[in-house]
């Protein structure tokens, strides 16, 4: 008795069912905000802020930091810290600043220079929206000739009962 080697086709099934099943069970996580940057009710009220701090190499770091007179001092260097660049994340202060400029990112700043560049993207979604829902869909309705022909069908059917059988 020897023993029969599985087919290629055997095999190529058998590949794909474990392939999928490692697929099935890679999901996509969640972000977890760093617990040394996370902010407490009362760290925002003494005037703390979140900040994600970009080094010069890429990497970026973490950290709260208190706002002192609409300016943070990261690693002795002053960065600006005013509402216009202040992002909310759970309802609490974000800077995003980057290590080589003092001045954080700024949503109003970045927007306007969208808008100069003519990359913006703001109102494609309403409009999107908007013509899916006035969208002209054709509905499945019966249409007057069809009704005209069931009519037809139904008065030669009531003729002919009428008259004892079939029409023949």
């Amino acid at each position: 008795m020897t023993k029969e080697e599985p087919s290629l086709r055997d095999e190529i099934k058998k590949l794909n069912e474990n392939f999928s099943e490692v697929v099935k069970k890679k999901e996509a996580k969640s972000f977890f905000f760093p617990f040394k940057a996370r902010l407490s009710k009362k760290k925002v009220s003494d005037g703390y802020a979140s900040v994600c701090y970009i080094n010069e190499n890429r990497g970026v770091n973490f950290m709260r930091v208190p706002i002192k007179e609409g300016a943070i001092m990261i690693n002795g260097v002053p960065h600006i810290a005013t509402t216009e660049y202040m992002l909310n994340y759970k309802n609490k202060p974000l800077l995003i600043v980057p290590s080589w400029n003092v001045e954080p990112f700024s949503p109003s700043k970045n927007l306007n220079e969208a808008e100069k560049e003519n990359k913006l993207n703001l109102g494609y979604k309403l409009i999107l929206n908007t013509l899916k829902s006035e969208q002209i869909q054709q509905k499945k309705t019966i249409s007057g000739m069809t009704i005209f022909i069931i009519i037809i069908v139904i008065i030669i059917g009531l003729y002919a009962a009428s008259k004892g059988g079939y029409l023949g």
